[in-house]
């Protein structure tokens, strides 16, 4: 659950160590991994769900026709 809290953390302390501590330096590297985060976030399919996002749709197809076995012509 915290483990995203640790990555950047990781990340901010690693590049102050690297380039020196100021305040844009750490800024800079809070959007750099901000922005990788959220597309790593967005590029995911159907793994996370998105707000709003409670169920899954499950097709239903009804056949309609006049024999007792019509739908022998609709299997997949």
């Amino acid at each position: 659950m915290y483990l995203p809290l640790f990555l950047v953390g990781a990340a901010v302390v690693g590049t102050c160590m690297v380039f020196g501590y100021s305040q844009f330096i750490v800024g800079l590297t809070l959007m750099v991994v901000g922005v990788l985060g959220l597309i790593m976030f967005l590029s995911t399919r159907g793994t996370v769900k998105r707000p709003g996002e409670s169920g899954t749709v499950i097709e239903e197809r009804h056949y309609m026709g006049t024999g007792e076995r019509d739908d022998r012509r609709h299997h997949l």
